[in-house]
């Protein structure tokens, strides 16, 4: 999944004429905003969007076993 995503980014920087020595720096960026938004533990804790999922728990010594997703409106 991670190269999978990597190899589009790169398609779509490459498409969008950005530098090829820029392109490294770019895919990463990118890539790394991709999971901040899909990857549970990398998004933003909701009461305090300077902290993560993961670093709050970890400050409350917890650990994930489950969880689910909803959508909300269309």
């Amino acid at each position: 999944a991670v190269e999978t995503e990597r190899r589009i980014v790169e398609e779509i920087s490459r498409n969008e004429g950005k530098p090829e020595a820029a392109l490294p720096k770019i895919v990463e960026g990118r890539v790394g905003a991709f999971f901040k938004q899909v990857a549970l533990l990398e998004q933003d804790y909701a009461r305090d969007n300077k902290l993560t999922v993961a670093t709050v728990l970890k400050d409350a010594g917890l650990t994930v076993t489950g969880f689910a997703r909803f959508k909300v409106g269309a």
